[in-house]
């Protein structure tokens, strides 16, 4: 992981962090983000938790935060067996939606500096 970001005054943090900053992520949900930024197909659940090698549950509570965060996608698995219970499921970042969710994200949060800013300087 060598992307950086470089702020205004020189200092430099690993994209990763400053997304798991961003977000209030773990370190949990930034592997699994960052497996899934990486791998070039969809994977499911279980294959994350044999890639990462950690459970399974730990693999599940970090992809339901990053799917209430927006900053993953799930489909249902094709070709998954018809059984009863719960659907299995693939999981794959889209680099596009990605993208375009953290430039409006960042631009918010910089509409929400500059209001605190003019509340908080008087003029």
């Amino acid at each position: 992981m060598s992307e950086k970001i470089t702020f205004p005054d020189g200092r430099e943090v690993n994209l990763h962090e400053f997304i798991a900053f961003m977000y209030g992520l773990s370190t949990s949900d930034v592997e699994v983000l960052h497996l899934l930024m990486e791998s070039k197909e969809k994977l499911d659940a279980d294959e994350i938790a044999e890639k990462l090698k950690v459970t399974k549950a730990s693999v599940s509570k970090s992809l339901n935060n990053l799917l209430d965060k927006g900053l993953i996608e799930r489909d249902k698995a094709e070709g998954a067996e018809k059984k009863k219970g719960r659907p299995s499921y693939v999981y794959w970042v889209d680099k596009d939606k990605l993208i375009y969710k953290l430039e409006k994200d960042l631009e918010k949060l910089a509409s929400s500096m500059k209001e605190g800013l003019e509340k908080h300087i008087p003029q």
